[in-house]
């Protein structure tokens, strides 16, 4: 039987999957641009060998995931790499929100396991930024997501290996 955490935790998931697109073009705003999410990721990946350029191509890819659908798979791609760029480069603070986006953007989509492994790496970057009380709550969600029955036996051994 599922938590009653994680059960809320996906309803409200999915009702943010339903509300997003439509919300995004009752206000005005353009709805998704594929062609230019596309373009941003591929600049971005072309400045993956250029260590001196891996700031501008976090902030490509971070605006690619902008321009995606809820629906698109590819936006947590390019929030999980622009993540773990930031990571890399040492912001922390930034790569727990773009980490944290991406778990959130997974679970919407009920992409469980990516959602609680962005969890975990979003939890590992908020302790490196001396945010325990983030890390802490970054933790627990993952944690949680570890009683899906989405989950493999595999799947869940490996996160709770990671967390502890």
């Amino acid at each position: 039987m599922m938590n009653a955490r994680i059960r809320t935790m996906m309803l409200g998931a999915m009702a943010i999957c339903l509300v997003l697109p439509a919300a995004a073009r009752a206000d005005g705003s353009p709805g998704p641009d594929r062609e230019r999410a596309k373009l941003l990721r591929a600049k971005a990946e072309a400045l993956f060998d250029q260590p001196v350029e891996w700031r501008r191509a976090a902030k490509l890819l971070e605006e690619s995931a902008g321009l995606r659908s809820a629906d698109d798979a590819e936006a947590y791609d390019c929030l999980i790499y622009a993540g773990r760029i930031r990571a890399a480069l040492g912001d922390f603070g930034v790569a727990t929100r773009l980490l944290s986006r991406a778990g959130e953007h997974a679970l919407a989509r009920g992409a469980v396991p990516q959602a609680a492994q962005a969890f975990v790496d979003a939890a590992f970057s908020a302790k490196a930024a001396l945010n325990s009380t983030e890390a802490a709550e970054l933790l627990e969600k993952a944690r949680l997501l570890t009683g899906s029955p989405m989950l493999s036996v595999g799947e869940k051994t490996r996160l709770l290996a990671r967390m502890n």
